[in-house]
């Protein structure tokens, strides 16, 4: 009989630590459970803040660039900024650099464009090389940046230099391809080379993948160099 109550009192034992086991587990299964709702809770609302801030970029950038306008100029100059327009650009500046890369990046692009035509360009130069190597910019972006460059570096920058940066953006794989083969022919005839200028240019005109206003452009380049012989 004593046997059997001691079995019975060490079986009280074990299942008492078993539902004391359990309540333990349980509650750090609970608290496991509810730091991951936490956790979830805490990443949606940081990607709920974000898509809200997003979207408010992307309306300041929308009205900055309405704001701002083109760069139309008269005889080869741009009218000097309006107070508004001056505000647009502020607005642009903020956006490059609180927004996320691509939206900045664009931001900073037509930033660029007006300072360029504006007569500040080694300002626009900085901008866009800054664009050109930020790794977190799509690279479409980055490529648009640096065919910028090179445009505005067609008259006077160092040749070897320009063309060395055309040349990563011309083969056919590459968005903006024909634009950079066009800009080659330019340095061409900058430099001379005339026959170079001639072949790129010929590709040009013929090829229907390229825009209209590429093929028309080496057109009529074709016809002014066969002019002058």
């Amino acid at each position: 009989m004593s046997d059997e109550i001691f079995r019975e009192v060490d079986e009280a034992v074990r299942l008492e630590r078993l539902r004391q086991a359990a309540r333990r587990f349980a509650g750090l299964g609970l608290g496991a459970i509810i730091l991951v709702c936490a956790g979830i809770g805490g990443w949606e609302y940081r990607e709920s803040q974000r898509a809200r801030a997003d979207t408010a970029q992307s309306a300041t950038y929308i009205k900055a660039l309405h704001d701002l306008g083109s760069d139309a100029s008269v005889a080869g100059l741009s009218a000097p900024l309006n107070p508004e327009q001056q505000k647009a650009v502020a607005a642009l500046m903020e956006t490059g650099r609180s927004a996320r890369p691509d939206l900045g990046a664009l931001a900073r692009l037509r930033v660029a464009s007006s300072d360029a035509s504006h007569g500040r360009l080694t300002d626009a130069l900085a901008i866009w090389e800054g664009i050109r190597q930020d790794a977190h910019v799509a690279p479409v972006l980055r490529s648009m940046a640096s065919l910028l460059w090179c445009e505005w570096q067609l008259d006077t920058g160092d040749i070897a230099t320009v063309r060395s940066r055309l040349s990563l953006l011309a083969s056919e794989s590459k968005p903006f391809a024909a634009l950079a083969n066009e800009q080659l022919a330019m340095l061409d005839i900058r430099a001379g080379d005339l026959k170079s200028a001639r072949g790129r240019l010929t590709g040009l005109a013929q090829d229907y993948n390229a825009p209209s206003g590429v093929r028309m452009r080496a057109g009529g380049l074709l016809q002014t160099l066969d002019q002058q012989g």
